[in-house]
């Protein structure tokens, strides 16, 4: 059976430490890179999520900065998230005056991923600019109201026999049930 030396147990005990650390940041990580949040993926990827809140309902709009063109808008519903994606160099999608793409998706602000959807040629990042603006509020979500059933007017009502209990039975004897021994 082989000793470890000293350096080799130090070596090995420094090795699984930074290992676990590695690990557990990793994790946090994983869990940022992989949801959309309105504090980002923690990743350079050109993704951006906005969630509209009743006291801060948001209006997204992207403007081409050469001619200050609004090319796209959108009211993110109350309780909601629109996550934008911009893709670079999408040329077979594009035009020379566009050439990115951008992805979006609007969702429901409880789920923590989307499919993009849609899709449309945007400027280059150099060109393009976003801004976020918020809405007069508060703004509160549509609830539908809740259907009310009323009772039939016509309907014809059967009268219910009171129920009997045993203290209304007059043949019932509580002294009799009791042996006393």
């Amino acid at each position: 059976m082989t000793i470890l030396s000293k350096t080799a147990t130090t070596t090995l005990i420094v090795l699984a430490s930074l290992a676990l650390i590695l690990s557990m940041s990793g994790c946090f990580y994983a869990k940022q890179a992989l949801s959309k949040t309105p504090g980002g993926n923690m990743n350079s990827d050109d993704t951006y999520t906005y969630m509209s809140t009743p006291y801060e309902p948001l209006t997204v709009t992207l403007y081409d900065n050469r001619d200050n063109e609004p090319l796209w808008t959108v009211d993110v519903p109350i309780g909601s998230k629109v996550s934008i994606k911009f893709r670079a160099n999408k040329a077979e999608a594009g035009t020379t005056r566009r050439p990115d793409i951008m992805q979006w998706a609007i969702y429901d602000a409880t789920r923590r991923t989307a499919r993009y959807d849609n899709t449309m040629a945007v400027p280059p990042a150099e060109s393009r600019l976003m801004r976020v603006s918020l809405r007069t509020g508060p703004e509160f979500p549509e609830e539908e109201p809740e259907e009310q059933i009323f009772p039939d007017p016509d309907h014809q009502w059967l009268p219910v026999e009171p129920k009997q209990y045993r203290s209304n039975d007059t043949s019932y004897d509580p002294s009799a049930s009791y042996s006393g021994n």
